[in-house]
């Protein structure tokens, strides 16, 4: 019977730890590798947040305004996009592995952007 209940024990034991691995891994995605695969993804994506910003500001407002002042909006997150691009991949070794701007890479199409404030 204390057979039993020590493998009932160790088998629940080994289930917690196995199921408390991924949570762990989850939260500390944020490391040197991940910032440089991001900066990479940024300087290559960069382009892509001019169309983006046509999209967004036309579901936010107008097809009108969407026309006219997403380009310039785009542009702008664009050329920061970049320069976030250039800072994470080019110093991606040096601690503060968060981050530079809200959303991390131009997807998803949905968010506008901000430049991130932690």
């Amino acid at each position: 019977m204390k057979r039993v209940i020590a493998s009932i024990v160790a088998v629940a034991a080994v289930s917690v730890l196995a199921l408390s691995t991924p949570a762990q891994a989850a939260e500390e995605q944020d490391n040197h590798i991940s910032k440089l695969v991001r900066g990479w993804t940024n300087i290559a994506t960069f382009w892509i947040e001019i169309p983006k910003q046509i999209y967004v500001v036309s579901q936010q407002r107008d097809a009108g305004a969407g026309v006219l002042f997403g380009p310039l909006k785009g542009l702008g997150f664009g050329i920061a996009r970049l320069g976030a691009g250039l800072y994470e991949g080019g110093l991606f070794f040096l601690p503060k592995y968060e981050p530079v701007m809200d959303p991390p890479t131009v997807w998803p199409f949905e968010e506008a952007g901000t430049l991130a404030s932690k």
